[in-house]
């Protein structure tokens, strides 16, 4: 049966946090999308740490913000404990992170979808996608009811053949008590879409009144809460808005009612225990084929990669004001249900906690990403998307950026438009879009600030001021927020210049903040902007040295940026080009020589050798290796 003879323009199959970017980006866009899921109930679920933010990861969620996406304030007004990370350190590397009510966080977002115009959300799995001619048209679903669209976007997260692990017990499934998508596999594999495993895994949950708190180190939530949402640029309508239904979507104010989390170690009587029962982990038995996130160890890989550390810190996280489950963050492990319950009880604080969930890893499908082009279009299947884990990433933040973009470029694919692609120097979604199609990833990928060669120019602040232009070219903010930036950016520049030329005591008020940074004695009218006017203005005059630096870097590169490589050109073929890159290049096919330059193994002799017959190519379509 097809569901109506109208095809969609957007197909969002699967609600996990790229899939909720992706459906709200194209549907605020103007495209007529429709979301499948399996579980309507579990939208925007947060299988792992009910927690968004962290070390670059938070940056990356003030980025969706600045694009129109959702996660930011759902994450304010849902949040109940912010923590501004490397507070201590330059503020180009400050993250923001916030623990959240988790089922506050997915009901509001599940609201959010059911309000948004152009959007039809519907309980269905997918079990399979419909070709013609070389392109995606639609998919089937286990309702034996097909739905027809002008471009899919798949976002399945872990569920792609998802396979479970407690020891030697396997069950089906993308997360503890939901199911697996077993036959979409073959649908992309019929399609020529190589698949790969990959691993990842949860820690327990315990019940809170069994925990002992009395000789645990609190942890506290800033008394002045870094948000996520640019406030300052939304309207008072913006933060709570009222529909004209009359409903009211959950949340509360940001900040507002935090509580705590707390830290515990492991001791030597847990590592015993782990070192005893490896042969019982899964991932150690030989039971797991995928890769693990290297920077997400299980408590087995720390006890054996780090075997000189005496202990391992360990942190109890509340999962939301309503519910008395922790998450112990840390203690992510695939052993044995009666081994987690010794490893569990061995730690401080612990010894007679109940547990109210196992921990698990889950085993699934990913496509290698060098797959894709940049816009996130699959190169093997026209109008076919793919954003979130599918792709190799790990993270709530890496899937909803991903999500974003591949919304905003399926409506722009549906109206004939060339794609929105954001540059490595443009923010950190740049730099996550870039690593995965130029250079692929054999584990679970996860965003640092070392990914990021321009790192100094992406503090949490100016998120909004970087990704202005194409918030304004491609409208994905309203009318009234994008004046507001507008403004603000005008306002930032003003200030920067007018503390560069004007003089103080001693030369300019620039050259003196850049000495001593005195606060205290900067002009009265610079002291009246709002706050965040002002930590912008200071950030680029105390390091506009380092600064400048990064813009110089950057005009550099643009020249090879600029550089398309031919559609037609056979690496293979070019003479003098060493075989290893030639390989590389022809199995990624760059676009340009700045995504051929950031290929591991291509070397900036063999830049050289292409750059030169590009050049020879344009004044002579017979060059070697031009067809």
């Amino acid at each position: 049966m097809i569901y109506s003879k109208t095809p969609f323009d957007v197909i969002v199959c699967g609600a996990g946090h790229a899939g909720v970017e992706a459906c709200l980006a194209a549907s605020r866009m103007g495209a007529t999308t429709l979301l499948l899921t399996g579980n309507i109930d579990t939208i925007a679920q947060m299988s792992c740490n009910p927690a968004i933010g962290g070390q670059a990861k938070g940056q990356i969620v003030r980025e969706i913000d600045a694009l129109g996406g959702e996660m930011a304030i759902n994450t304010d007004v849902t949040g109940i404990q912010f923590r501004l990370l490397n507070e201590s350190k330059g503020p180009a590397v400050q993250s923001p992170r916030a623990q959240c009510d988790k089922k506050a966080y997915q009901l509001r977002l599940k609201h959010t979808l059911e309000l948004q115009p152009n959007l039809q959300v519907f309980q269905a799995t997918v079990t399979g996608l419909i070709f013609e001619a070389g392109k995606v048209v639609g998919c089937r679903t286990n309702l034996d009811v097909e739905f027809y669209g002008r471009t899919v976007i798949i976002t399945t997260g872990t569920f792609l053949r998802g396979l479970m692990h407690v020891g030697q017990n396997k069950n089906e499934g993308g997360r503890l008590g939901d199911f697996s998508a077993k036959t979409l596999s073959a649908s992309l594999l019929e399609a020529g879409i190589e698949l790969q495993r990959l691993k990842t895994g949860t820690p327990p949950r315990i019940l809170g009144r069994s925990i002992n708190f009395s000789g645990l180190q609190e942890q506290k939530g800033d008394p002045e809460p870094t948000l996520f949402a640019f406030h300052d640029t939304r309207g008072a309508e913006d933060l709570f808005h009222v529909e004209l239904t009359g409903e009211r979507r959950l949340g509360w104010t940001p900040g507002t009612e935090q509580v705590s989390c707390w830290m515990t170690y492991t001791t030597p009587e847990s590592e015993r225990i782990v070192r005893e029962n490896l042969h019982k982990s899964a991932m150690y038995s030989g039971e797991i084929a995928g890769v693990g996130p290297r920077y997400c160890p299980s408590i087995e890989d720390k006890f054996v990669r780090f075997a000189d550390k005496p202990r391992h810190l360990l942190f109890l996280e509340p999962e939301g004001r309503n519910t008395n489950e922790y998450y112990i963050n840390g203690l992510s492990t695939s052993l044995p249900f009666d081994v987690q319950l010794d490893l569990v009880h061995s730690i401080p604080g612990l010894e007679h906690a109940q547990l109210l969930r196992p921990a698990y890893a889950v085993e699934y499908d990913f496509a290698p990403p060098t797959q894709m082009f940049p816009s996130l279009e699959s190169r093997k299947v026209e109008n076919l998307f793919l954003a979130g884990q599918i792709n190799g990433t790990s993270g709530y933040e890496e899937a909803a950026a991903q999500g974003l973009v591949a919304g905003v470029n399926a409506a722009r694919k549906v109206r004939g438009e060339p794609p929105m692609i954001i540059q490595r120097h443009e923010g950190y979604i740049g730099v996550l879009i870039d690593d995965l199609v130029t250079k692929g990833t054999i584990e679970p990928y996860r965003m640092f600030t070392s990914r990021a060669e321009h790192r100094l120019l992406f503090n949490h602040g100016s998120a909004e001021l970087r990704l202005y232009e194409h918030s304004n070219n491609h409208k994905l903010l309203s009318y009234n927020r994008l004046s507001r930036i507008s403004a603000k950016i005008k306002a930032v520049e003003y200030w920067r210049a007018f503390l560069e030329t004007t003089k103080s005591i001693g030369g300019t008020w620039a050259e003196l903040i850049r000495r001593s940074d005195p606060k205290t004695e900067l002009p009265a009218e610079f002291l009246g902007q709002t706050k965040e006017i002002k930590a912008e203005t200071l950030y680029r005059v105390k390091y506009r040295g380092y600064l400048e630096r990064e813009y110089r870097q950057i005009e550099k590169l643009k020249d090879v940026e600029k550089i398309n490589i031919p559609s037609s050109i056979d690496f293979l073929a070019i003479p003098g080009l060493r075989r290893e890159s030639a390989l590389k290049l022809h199995q990624f096919k760059p676009q340009n020589l700045g995504q051929a330059s950031r290929i591991s193994g291509v070397n900036p002799a063999d830049i050289s050798i292409l750059m030169v017959l590009i050049a020879a190519g344009k004044r002579s379509r017979g060059s070697p290796g031009i067809a």
